[in-house]
């Protein structure tokens, strides 16, 4: 018998380029800049969906897709953090230490003269309908998988309408549903695998109301979960799909994604492909 050939290798996808140096020293001081750059924003309730630091010539190209937490803009809006940004002189302090020298700092290892910065705001992009209508279809899981964490279902469902208008990686929300499992007792495994399967359906839905504002093209979904559910001695597999995924052929668009989760009942492996037209 043949042996299946490993089509995610195969497959033609958009490469995205990172950190791509021949210089080792230069390689390790830009993975230690987009490190610092991320620990930095996640203090500060920000979260780095993408990130990409380039080296041409002299000349260093950093991007970036930011999501801002709900909790985050709600006391900055409190707080006025919008007009105190643009009046104040003084430099923003962290630890009695101000971030443009830090920033200084790391910019003198990257050793360039010009460092380029582009930034994109998730939240501005994020579609009302899109957001409204998933708010309904899954408010009535908030009380059960989001107890006491009101604010993270809020964010839940803008980056799933994002996912679900092509502007986060399938890696992303796989991180993002690992969180939502992460907290979860035994009790409710199976409450949680329900909600995906009702969750993948209203995506592949192809809501027509949805259709005209996003034109979301994905086709199909496929999920695996690893790991001892329900608190059982042995690990066991559940599979989630909905719509058609032809992982076995090289001419469609499949994203793949997997990431671990550490629970109080040992290790969940989360695997998932996306098919997009």
């Amino acid at each position: 018998m043949g042996q299946k050939s490993n089509t995610l290798t195969l497959r033609t996808t958009k490469n995205n380029l990172n950190l791509l140096q021949k210089d080792s020293k230069s390689f390790l001081y830009g993975f230690k800049f987009l490190n610092f750059f991320e620990k930095l924003l996640n203090k500060k309730g920000v979260v780095i969906t993408e990130k990409t630091l380039n080296f041409v010539a002299n000349q260093v190209f950093f991007t970036s897709k930011l999501f801002f937490r709900t909790i985050k803009t709600i006391n900055y809006k409190r707080k006025g953090f919008t007009v105190k940004l643009l009046t104040s002189s003084k430099p923003f302090c962290t630890k009695n230490v101000s971030l443009e020298k830090l920033f200084s700092e790391q910019f003198k290892l990257l050793n360039n003269t010009l460092i380029i910065f582009n930034c994109t705001n998730l939240n501005i992009e994020i579609n009302q309908t899109v957001l409204t209508l998933f708010y309904h279809k899954t408010k009535r899981f908030s009380t059960v998988l989001f107890t006491r964490r009101f604010n993270f279902y809020i964010d839940f469902l803008k980056l799933t309408s994002l996912f679900y208008q092509n502007k986060i990686n399938t890696q992303s929300f796989v991180s993002l549903l690992g969180q939502l499992f992460r907290v979860l007792p035994k009790r409710k495994h199976n409450r949680f695998l329900f909600f995906l399967k009702f969750l993948f359906q209203t995506i592949i839905e192809k809501n027509s109301m949805l259709l005209n504002c996003t034109g979301s093209s994905i086709t199909g979904i496929k999920f695996i979960i690893n790991g001892k559910l329900q608190g059982k001695t042995r690990a066991t597999s559940s599979c989630i799909q909905v719509g058609a995924v032809p992982i076995q052929t090289i001419d469609k668009n499949i994203d793949f994604a997997k990431t671990h989760v550490y629970t109080l009942y040992g290790a969940f492996g989360f695997q998932m492909w996306v098919s997009r037209q």
